[in-house]
């Protein structure tokens, strides 16, 4: 394992302070975890995977440019 030296301000300091101590673990060990979770992912997952189970529950035309508009644009 290799040593990293980061700055940090005090709030930031005493923010992963009092998380280590409130699991019990090193802080070191809390940067780490921190580390893997947010830039360990290799892709974020598209809107399409995110809302992947609402495609389908709409009802309605597919070509809505076919469907007048009653009191918006020109008349």
């Amino acid at each position: 394992m290799e040593t990293v030296k980061i700055k940090l301000e005090p709030k930031q300091k005493a923010l992963l302070k009092e998380r280590a101590e409130a699991l019990g673990s090193s802080q070191g060990a809390i940067v780490r975890d921190l580390i893997d979770e947010h830039l360990g992912k290799t892709k974020r997952p598209s809107l399409y995977e995110q809302a992947r189970d609402l495609c389908g529950s709409v009802r309605g035309s597919r070509n809505l440019s076919t469907k007048p508009l009653a009191g918006y644009g020109r008349d």
